[in-house]
């Protein structure tokens, strides 16, 4: 029996032609989504984080990851430089012969790095047995690296290396008792009728639900932070400003800081090179300028000591910027040791927040640089139960109107010294006329006291001015404006016609763009206080 054959019959020419530009359509498609995937993957797990100089500079060098991967990329560049003499000689064929003369000639391997190396050309090698999706598939690198992987140890080095310290063991801030006084003051928009228990599930839930760090910025903190007017902006890179350190390391970027508007500072002010490079941190106009209040978050799965780092640094750029504006146009800088700078971080995993305070000491020598401090104020979880989210969020916001109160105290004090003539003539008139504004403000002061008016503006000219009691004012003045009007009458027998004041609004700290309610100082025209003055000399 003849055997079956069967016959088989080959593709037209046009279908030949479609199968053969469909396969290299396919070829080119994988070879493109391959280097694409190469890029990609180099770039994210061996790209360095930090500049080699970094590493140069620090004092101990610790063993992390950062580190490694440092000592990797030094050691690829040092056997890159290698370079390998061609074989002695040829090979001869006869392998006997070979043999009795004592092998091959490897003198020329003599003092190479036994580190082995992969030819680019040698995946063109691979056996042909093998499918072309395996040919073309790669491992992917297990390490994941993001920014905040420039915030490990060797960075907590490089900050006490420049004398940037996460505790105060070295100095104490001295205004701390009077700053959590502050921060425990009671705030309208937390009272149990404006934030209810059904509001605090609500915050619950949002917080189980974040993923990433941006949605801990979006959903959670803002519920804490409550609703503000303050100017603030987020993840703004800080690219201007002086290095508080070296030029090796990173520039700051917090999560979200507060600052002031850069129209309150006078152009004068502004031109100041100290200022411009401690003070102003971009180049952008919307962004506001002298920031001391910072936020760091991290994701469910982030690094709790990395936020710390990242707010102990931010922090110390804050508190060297209060620093500048504080004993800026004096002939000297001068060093309280109190704390004017804030900052906080939130891990929604563990529901922690807490708040740090920063404070500038003076250099410990002849050459050597500010040191600055963090102080731990104190930690809440947020998510166990209403009253301590009450205690947590009342201090967060406390803390956002105490860094306002200092950021435009130090603002305000230093425009005046770039006023303008009309300013500068009012000094010129002699302190008789200022003396004289102050008796009788201390006048109505005292007579003001039993009749249980409160006076505010006449209040900062009597007493100095106290953080708690100022922060109790701006926490009942949270939601609503108060409008207060105060009239001076003279019950001296010399008859003397005191104006009455003209009508004054305290401004919450969440009712303007960052300015606060001793800006609007009441001004008298210096010609009719001389006038008066003459007048009672006279009676």
């Amino acid at each position: 029996m003849s055997p079956i054959r069967h016959s088989f019959t080959s593709p037209s020419p046009m279908a030949s032609e479609k199968i053969r530009k469909r396969a290299i359509g396919h070829d080119f498609l994988q070879k493109d989504h391959l280097t694409k995937k190469r890029k990609s993957t180099s770039a994210q797990a061996l790209a360095p984080k930090s500049p080699p100089a970094f590493y140069d500079d620090l004092s101990k060098v610790p063993l992390t990851l950062n580190v490694l991967l440092e000592l990797d990329r030094r050691n690829d560049a040092l056997s890159n430089t290698e370079t390998r003499t061609s074989s002695i000689g040829p090979v001869p064929k006869n392998l006997s012969r070979y043999s009795r003369r004592g092998g091959p000639d490897m003198r020329h391997l003599r003092d190479f790095s036994s580190k082995t190396r992969i030819h680019p050309t040698m995946e063109n090698t691979q056996s042909s047995s093998r499918s072309r999706q395996t040919h073309f598939t790669k491992a992917t690198s297990v390490i994941s690296r993001s920014g905040s992987s420039r915030y490990g140890k060797e960075f907590d080095q490089h900050l006490r290396d420049y004398g940037v310290y996460m505790n105060n063991r070295k100095s104490k801030a001295l205004n701390m008792d009077e700053t959590r006084i502050s921060l425990e003051q009671s705030r309208a928009s937390l009272s149990p009728s404006q934030f209810t228990e059904e509001q605090f599930e609500t915050f619950q839930r949002k917080n189980e639900d974040v993923v990433f760090e941006s949605d801990v910025m979006a959903d959670v903190i803002p519920i804490i932070s409550g609703s503000s007017r303050i100017p603030s902006k987020q993840n703004a890179l800080f690219t201007e400003l002086e290095p508080l350190t070296s030029r090796n390391v990173v520039r700051p970027k917090p999560d979200h800081f507060d600052g002031a508007d850069l129209a309150d500072l006078c152009v004068e002010v502004r031109k100041d090179d100290k200022v411009r490079q401690r003070v102003i941190p971009t180049k952008h106009p919307s962004v506001p300028v002298a920031a001391n209040f910072f936020i760091e978050a991290k994701g469910p799965n982030g690094n709790a000591s990395v936020a710390q780092r990242q707010a102990c640094y931010s922090g110390a750029y804050g508190a060297r910027a209060m620093h500048t504006l504080q004993n800026y146009g004096k002939p000297s800088d001068s060093y309280d040791g109190n704390a004017y700078t804030y900052s906080s971080t939130y891990h929604p995993a563990t529901g922690t927040l807490q708040l740090y305070a920063h404070h500038t000491t003076a250099p410990t020598g002849p050459g050597a640089r500010p040191e600055y401090h963090m102080t731990q104020i104190d930690t809440w979880g947020m998510t166990g139960n209403i009253h301590t989210y009450r205690r947590g969020a009342t201090a967060f916001r406390n803390a956002r109107d105490l860094a306002q109160r200092y950021r435009d105290q130090f603002i305000h004090a230093a425009n005046p010294r770039h006023a303008s003539q009309d300013g500068q003539q009012d000094d010129e008139d002699g302190p008789s006329a200022q003396n004289f504004l102050k008796e009788q403000t201390a006048k109505a002061c005292d007579e003001s006291v039993g009749e249980n008016v409160e006076v505010l503006d006449a209040s900062q000219s009597c007493v100095p001015p106290n953080s708690s009691q100022a922060s109790t004012i701006l926490a009942a003045a949270e939601d609503q404006d108060l409008s207060f009007v105060t009239s001076f009458t003279s019950s001296s027998g010399n008859g003397l016609p005191v104006g009455s004041k003209r009508t004054r609004q305290l401004v919450s700290p969440h009712d303007s763009l960052g300015r606060s309610s001793y800006k609007s100082q009441t001004r008298t025209n210096i010609s009719e206080l001389e006038e008066l003055s003459k007048r009672n000399k006279r009676g």
